[in-house]
């Protein structure tokens, strides 16, 4: 419930304010024209079955609100129109509510509300117009058996549509965003800063929860050595399951924890820039099978201790003869380690306990004007086992218009 009632609650108190504080706004939208290969799956490519073949379309409207309240206070909004998940639009959502206490000579600003994950880099460039590329990196699009209903899943993302059905989840939730406290000490200036963050789930948690007993920490130090090369250090630790129909006879389920450590990178000089991010998730969860839940000769669920990894490099060169244009490159690999069952665990072991794959990605854009951006992007993905022949290659072009 905190998840929904914080951004309603400052929207509400934006909507009270007196009318000398003055409410600026901007907006941006996106037109698509997409196609992929007949695999293809939105919690794989981000691109839903039924829209696999040519089509045009609004990829995302977005609508962003921010105002001065004086002494230091001001609020952030962003309304969010997409078709994230079905392929088709989806209800208009809150997606940032935040209100910020940034005063003008200290070195400490605290928000609260809906904000942007300070884990790693790329919830800070998930706009269309700040991301070279169009489809999200693995770890933020790629949907894993881990499910916040019954844990380690083998079944998740097997089968049903996102939305409809339980299709796992993320390593880093591919919305960006959060719901709680945060923050931000700069500790020097252009060269060394600190995010701490209180939330109400794990960088996993897509949903809103049932108890106010889940809880997580993220805390990223930010440190610049040299103008050219930026570098995050983040980690996470707290709570990502929910209470379901499927599960209503357990409790205690925040006690079951996601563990997410992480460091991003930035060198920038001139026409070049290499980013990326590498990330690591240890799970400690539940686990299920077709029958129901894994139960101890104790009668208490079996717990599984899993790890993860999933990293990418991005190179980005503007083509300094075609001003405004750019050609960017992109390698990314999703790895699953082995691991050992609890005893009586009928999950077999030793084997990877998911689909590794590698992926690759081609993008390029030029700006038509200063708020008109063209971008197209190419991406297929092959796995680690040679017997998975899976057709989900994508091709995007999208137009991004800012308002």
């Amino acid at each position: 419930m905190l998840k929904k009632i914080l951004p309603l609650l400052s929207l509400f108190w934006m909507g009270s304010l007196p009318l000398t504080a003055q409410v600026e706004w901007n907006g941006s939208v996106d037109f698509e024209v997409a196609m992929g290969g007949r695999d293809s799956r939105f919690v794989t490519n981000e691109l839903a079955n039924g829209f696999r073949r040519p089509h045009l379309g609004i990829r995302e409207l977005d609508l962003f609100f921010f105002s001065d309240l004086g002494e230091s206070f001001f609020f952030n909004g962003r309304l969010q129109w997409d078709i994230w998940g079905s392929g088709q639009l989806n209800p208009v959502r809150v997606s940032l509510a935040s209100l910020s206490w940034e005063p003008e000579e200290g070195p400490v600003s605290l928000t609260v509300g809906r904000f942007i994950n300070p884990f790693g880099l790329y919830p800070r460039r998930q706009l269309s117009s700040e991301n070279s590329f169009i489809n999200a990196p693995l770890a933020y699009a790629y949907f894993i058996n881990i499910s916040d209903t019954r844990g380690f899943w083998p079944m998740a993302g097997n089968a049903g549509t996102y939305g409809t059905d339980d299709v796992g989840l993320t390593m880093s939730y591919f919305g960006g965003y959060t719901t709680g406290g945060l923050i931000n000490w700069v500790i020097i200036p252009e060269g060394l800063d600190l995010a701490l963050a209180v939330t109400n789930g794990a960088p996993a948690s897509q949903k809103n929860f049932s108890n106010l007993q889940n809880l997580n920490v993220t805390m990223r130090l930010g440190i610049q050595p040299f103008i050219f090369w930026q570098q995050g250090f983040s980690v996470s630790h707290g709570s990502f399951m929910r209470k379901a129909a499927v599960n209503t006879n357990f409790d205690r389920l925040e006690k079951y924890r996601q563990t997410l450590l992480g460091t991003d990178l930035i060198l920038a000089y001139t026409y070049f820039e290499i980013s990326g991010e590498f990330l690591y998730a240890i799970w400690d969860v539940p686990g299920s099978d077709n029958n129901g839940f894994q139960i101890g000769p104790d009668g208490q669920l079996l717990r599984y201790r899993l790890t993860n990894w999933s990293g990418y490099v991005d190179v980005k060169v503007e083509l300094p003869f075609w001003s405004g244009s750019y050609i960017a490159g992109r390698y990314e690999k999703m790895v699953f380690n082995a691991y050992d069952p609890p005893e009586s665990s009928n999950l077999s072991a030793g084997n990877p306990w998911d689909d590794g794959l590698f992926r690759y990605s081609f993008a390029a854009g030029y700006k038509l004007a200063r708020p008109v951006l063209l971008k197209f992007a190419f991406s297929e993905q092959i796995y680690d086992d040679t017997s998975i022949k899976l057709d989900d290659w994508t091709m995007r072009l999208v137009l991004n218009v800012s308002l």
